[in-house]
């Protein structure tokens, strides 16, 4: 495999980023961060997901982050049985789960098998996590309002569209590379989306909070300068050499791709790359492309994947919309950084409101938090004054 796309800072997500598997000999991929709060940490997020990370030189350009990266939805087993264990609260906890030489084995039995196989600390953080997320439905179903499906399918969108990928094939091969669905990605980004809704009736963004973020994050939201290339990679500078002699005498770029590129992923497409904009791909690769007019086929260009031959399909300049064509996107980026900036006061906040206790690990949010020690200057401060007070 021959990555020339460096790694990038987080999916973003978001940001969150996801990963297409175009080019797959040319594209490296970047680790979302998992940034998550102590008490609620998670282990799922939905851009790192489709990420595998790359030992490339990092971007050198920022990315766009994948939102409210505390937050994962865990995809894993002990999760999964917590969940049942604890979705029906009224149902019984002498349910029978199983069965064994005529006796039955009950959710009870299970769940204390769980605990005193993994221990209490690990159990009750599992449970934070399937509280909060139960926590997030309470708080945003006092909105009044709803996640949709269009609010579902615009937010896939725009994680597609972040990361490249461009057709559904890529997007579910992305997501079965980590053993999910499109119909179980769909159910785990809920909890985001109704973030979305909390911290909306929560701020109540006006119009001018709104085209001040957008003003001071401008550049989010248009498309950057890009070119389109294509490439030819070989292993050694003399085969390369020979290639583009091949080029200048009149042969056909992308056939000579396929059948001489070492970059797999591409080679099959004529050794197309698609669009890509600064920051993307190796410093090398990258000058050499951007430096290209439109048609030209560049030198041999060498890089730590190899040798490449570079030639530009297309280039298109960075476009900045106006406030009014992006809105609704303004509005969610920013509702996004807010729950970024807040979610650790919010989630204590609504634990204390809505009477959480945890009885695994202890945690009581609705007692009072213990009043710091007051210091010794501040306490001789006070002094003179309650004897003045005495003395009147």
């Amino acid at each position: 495999m021959s990555d020339i796309r460096k790694d990038s800072e987080e999916f973003n997500p978001s940001e969150e980023k996801l990963e297409a598997d175009k080019s797959a000999e040319e594209q490296t991929t970047a680790e979302t961060a998992n940034d998550s709060d102590k008490e609620s940490e998670a282990s799922y997020d939905e851009s790192e997901v489709i990420e595998r990370e790359a030992e490339t030189k990092p971007a050198a350009a920022p990315v766009a982050k994948a939102p409210w990266p505390w937050i994962a939805i865990a995809v894993i087993a002990v999760i999964a049985l917590i969940v049942v264990l604890v979705r029906n609260s009224g149902g019984s906890s002498g349910e029978a789960v199983g069965e064994l030489n005529g006796k039955k084995i009950s959710k009870a039995e299970l769940l204390d098998e769980m605990v005193e196989q993994s221990g209490k600390e690990q159990i009750g953080s599992t449970l934070d996590q399937v509280m909060l997320f139960k926590l997030i439905d309470i708080e945003a179903d006092k909105t009044g309002k709803k996640v949709s499906e269009e609010d579902i399918d615009a937010y896939i969108e725009k994680l597609k569209e972040q990361n490249g990928i461009t057709s559904d094939e890529q997007f579910q091969s992305a997501l079965a590379s980590s053993g999910l669905t499109v119909e179980k990605f769909r159910e785990q980004v809920l909890p985001q989306l109704k973030l979305r809704l909390i911290f909306e009736n929560k701020l109540k963004p006006t119009e001018d909070d709104l085209k001040k973020y957008y003003d001071e994050n401008k550049e989010s939201f248009g498309t950057p300068e890009q070119v389109q290339a294509s490439h030819i990679l070989l292993s050694t500078k003399e085969e390369a050499e020979a290639v583009l002699k091949q080029l200048k005498e009149g042969a056909d770029f992308a056939a000579l791709a396929k059948e001489k590129s070492i970059d797999t992923g591409s080679a099959a497409n004529g050794g197309d790359l698609g669009y890509f904009g600064k920051g993307k791909m190796n410093e090398q690769f990258e000058t050499a492309a951007f430096a290209l007019k439109v048609g030209e086929i560049s030198d041999v260009v060498e890089s730590p994947n190899g040798f490449h031959i570079i030639k530009v399909v297309d280039h298109k300049q960075a476009v900045t919309p106006a406030y009014d064509e992006v809105k609704a996107e303004v509005k969610n980026q920013y509702l996004d950084n807010k729950v970024n900036e807040g979610a650790s006061d919010w989630i204590a906040e609504a634990k204390k409101a809505n009477g959480y206790k945890n009885f695994l690990t202890e945690e009581d949010a609705t007692k009072a938090s213990p009043s710091p020690e007051p210091s010794a200057s501040a306490s001789a401060s006070a002094a003179p004054s309650a004897s003045a007070s005495a003395a009147q």
